[in-house]
């Protein structure tokens, strides 16, 4: 009898493994758990997104797999014997501080080659001209249309307070090597752990995105837009240290970008991208090679846009703007030029030049019909989309909120935050050889986000309605906080 009461039955045997199993396994869960949370926030941990405030140092925005997209020639086609941009003339800027001093003067009165360009171009004389009355005429309008924009303007000003000193009047051969005592230049590992270092520490000078290519002296201008060491006319010798070209930059804050053209601004991205190149000029002479900035808004000595495509940063749209796979046209980048010796990006043709052939909201939202709608054109021996810069420039003037206008970037397409919707879209049109994509997406657009009509982007004064092409961010609406 005891002897049985001592020995188990097979029910309570299974009843007792079942509860040592449950323990186990329980106890087993608990381990797994506690071991698979540590690793997932050891491997939290260690992702630079968790650096809260810190990402863009980090190089995590730059996440496009480029590789798959790699291309052995820039998506930009050379059609005849090329030549060097004429700072002088083709830059608008340039342009304009001419013709403040010409007022009243005919094309034949001008100097060279002021004079050879407008009578190339007479639209441009007329539209060049009219150009300084347009301020006043702004001016002219109501007090109420003026007062809407008071804290968009203070903000853009405030934004571009805060901006290194220009370089001087020094030639290149002076003001682009390390001073005296330097010590000569270190010698680099290799190419390859050279450029990975450019690309790291640019990040933690603020770059969001960062491309490096050998200079293509096409891109360079034949003669100067301004000074910086050059004679203005006299043309430019490309210095023999502008070996490689790094760009860099950041781009404007979102929300008051897609409220273009009264609420948005350049300048805060403008006076970041100019903070980095500045850094990484520092930064390459410290290591005893020569390094040169040329940074926005009109602090250059060559075209950018091109550098960039080389450099593998994006596409040339139809606006004559650079689409990135990440920020779509939303970036402002800054050029270092140097001769670091480093290993380069390859261009990238991730799609943009079919898509741009059939999308044309640029175009259509443009107030001032300064983006074509049609085909490309031959532009000094390469094939691309050419804007009117003298149209587009008129509008700049012309209304009430920041100077500038910048539709174009909030309308494009590829101009998104990224999420996980743009990103299926951006892989969409990246992968479909047959067009379908392209023209679906951009019928979606022009469906579910509509813009204003590009007439009622101009100013009251000009017949408009000082339409923006999105609602502006709600610390931008001057009526909320100040009484009018």
């Amino acid at each position: 009898m005891e002897t049985e009461a001592r020995e188990e039955r097979p029910e309570q045997k299974r009843s007792i493994a079942r509860r040592t199993f449950l323990k186990v396994a329980g106890a087993t869960s608990a381990v797994l758990g506690v071991s698979g949370l540590g690793l997932h926030g050891y491997q939290a941990g260690k992702d630079p997104m968790t650096y809260t405030g810190c990402e863009g140092l980090q190089g995590v925005a730059q996440s496009f797999n480029r590789k798959r997209f790699a291309v052995d020639e820039p998506p930009y086609e050379k059609v005849g014997p090329t030549s060097r941009p004429d700072g002088r003339t083709e830059v608008i800027f340039s342009r304009m501080r001419v013709m403040k001093r010409a007022a009243g003067k005919k094309i034949e009165d001008l100097n060279e080659p002021y004079r050879s360009y407008y009578q190339q171009h007479p639209e441009d004389f007329e539209l060049d001209r009219q150009n300084s009355e347009l301020r006043q005429k702004v001016g002219e309008d109501s007090l109420e249309n003026r007062n809407r924009f008071i804290l968009a303007t203070a903000w853009a000003d405030a934004m571009g307070a805060v901006s290194p000193r220009p370089i001087g009047n020094e030639p290149p051969k002076e003001s682009d090597f390390p001073g005296q005592g330097s010590g000569g230049s270190l010698k680099m590992k290799s190419p390859e752990s050279t450029a990975k270092l450019i690309k790291k520490v640019s990040y933690e000078f603020g770059a969001v995105l960062v491309g490096i290519t050998k200079l293509n002296h096409d891109w360079v201008y034949e003669y100067p837009s301004s000074r910086r060491g050059f004679e203005m006319n006299e043309p430019i010798e490309v210095p023999k240290h502008w070996e490689y070209a790094i760009v860099v930059g950041t781009p404007m804050s979102w929300d008051p970008m897609y409220a273009n053209p009264n609420y948005g601004t350049s300048n805060d991205a403008y006076s970041k991208s100019r903070i980095v190149a500045f850094r990484l000029v520092s930064f390459i002479k410290r290591l005893g090679y020569a390094a040169r900035p040329h940074t926005p808004g009109n602090s250059y000595d060559l075209m950018v846009p091109p550098i960039m495509v080389d450099a593998g940063l994006g596409e040339q749209g139809r606006h004559s703007i650079v689409i990135t796979p990440e920020l779509g046209c939303n970036f402002r980048p800054a050029v270092v030029t140097t001769n670091l010796p480093m290993s380069t990006d390859k261009p990238i043709a991730f799609g943009v030049q079919n898509f741009c052939k059939n999308c044309k909201i640029c175009a259509e939202q443009c107030p001032s019909g300064a983006i074509s709608k049609g085909d490309k054109e031959a532009v000094r021996g390469y094939k691309r989309y050419q804007i009117h810069s003298s149209k587009c420039f008129n509008f700049w003037n012309s209304n009430h909120g920041s100077i500038g206008c910048r539709i174009c970037i909030a309308a494009c397409p590829y101009t998104r935050k990224s999420n996980w919707m743009h990103r299926a879209a951006l892989q969409v049109t990246a992968n479909d050889p047959t067009g379908i994509a392209n023209k679906l997406l951009t019928s979606m657009q022009k469906r579910f986000y509509p813009g204003p009509e590009p007439a009622d982007f101009y100013a009251a004064t000009f017949g408009g309605k000082n339409a923006s092409y999105r609602k502006p961010p709600w610390w931008l609406r001057t009526e909320d906080f100040i009484e009018l």
